[in-house]
């Protein structure tokens, strides 16, 4: 059966589809007009002699396969031909569909079913639990996949990795200055409960120190620039679900950059950074370099993680009256 073929099985079908929508309230619901997708396919196909039958699965990608073609199934009981799809992943996508296309019925307002090819469908990439695509039949915007600089089939062939380094790019592109990212690669989850910074072991605090003071050098400008310790506190909790109610106290406060026989004054963020140098080398040499990618806009080998962050903590310190690569590791 030829693309062309297939796509008059489809005509056939949202016109049928249609006319009952209208008619009745038998399709209206989710599964029932998934049911209604698969009689309808089943009767436009009759001459074609071929196998028109549900995925191997109930929760598989797509919902109905054709002979090597496939239809994702979608329903809205509003005014509006937008839905969330499957996940980007497709981890149970039916391996005997190659083409998928989109039968799409809508019962608000005027009751119509519409198809379109998938790949031109889709519009966004949703966030909840899972990256989501969404798709939507009357877009403005041009498909998903031209932004990402990718046709649909090697993006299906890509890793999740692969997947992910598209929908990361597409999501960093829209954010606006000083937001981040939460989810950073597939195994990455954020913790179900949030913990006050100020009743963590000490040990952890050290720790978590070490990370954010790597992954932010702007935590180097003068006393006086705002928000300097912002994306420190956002990486604490998005990354380990740690809220820090006082940023600021991360580096400056006295029980973090002052030991027993230290005087008061002085460079207090200083005195910090050398209590956790150690543990800033070990952060360079675990953290993933997605995170180098999200807070430094850069990737960076692992070796050459200290001397990076020393240039630019240098640039950042400025004018302040210290500087970073004449105090700090060695």
């Amino acid at each position: 059966m030829t693309p062309t073929q297939f796509e008059a099985v489809l005509d056939r079908a949202a016109q049928f589809l249609t006319a009952n929508l209208k008619s009745s309230t038998l399709y209206h619901g989710p599964e029932q007009f998934e049911k209604g997708v698969l009689a309808a396919l089943q009767n436009a196909a009759t001459d074609l002699n071929v196998t028109v039958a549900p995925t191997y699965h109930r929760h598989a990608f797509p919902d109905i396969r054709v002979n090597g073609y496939g239809v994702e199934v979608k329903y809205s009981k509003r005014n509006t031909w937008n839905a969330v799809g499957n996940s980007v992943f497709e981890s149970m996508r039916d391996p005997t569909v190659n083409a998928i296309y989109v039968m799409f019925g809508k019962v608000g307002g005027e009751p119509e079913a519409r198809w379109g090819k998938y790949e031109d469908c889709v519009t966004h990439v949703r966030v909840s639990n899972a990256p989501r695509f969404v798709v939507d039949m009357e877009r403005d915007d041009a498909p998903l996949f031209e932004r990402f600089d990718i046709s649909y089939g090697d993006f299906t062939d890509l890793d999740d990795d692969g997947k992910m380094a598209h929908v990361r790019k597409y999501w960093r592109d829209r954010l606006p200055p000083g937001e981040h990212l939460w989810w950073l690669e597939p195994s990455h989850t954020l913790p179900i409960n949030v913990r006050l910074y100020m009743h963590l072991s000490q040990a952890e605090k050290r720790v978590f120190r070490a990370e954010a003071a790597l992954l932010c050098p702007q935590i180097c400008k003068g006393p006086r620039a705002r928000g300097k310790y912002e994306d420190a506190a956002i990486y604490l909790l998005t990354y380990h679900g740690v809220f820090c109610p006082q940023a600021r106290d991360l580096f400056t406060a006295g029980s973090v950059a002052l030991r027993a026989d230290d005087a008061r004054g002085g460079n207090y963020l200083l005195r910090a950074l050398q209590d956790i140098e150690p543990l800033m080398i070990d952060a360079a040499q675990r953290l993933d370099d997605a995170l180098f990618v999200e807070y430094w806009g850069e990737s960076c080998d692992r070796d050459e993680r200290i001397k990076r962050w020393l240039v630019l903590a240098d640039c950042y310190a400025g004018d302040t009256g210290w500087k970073p690569s004449n105090e700090l590791f060695g």
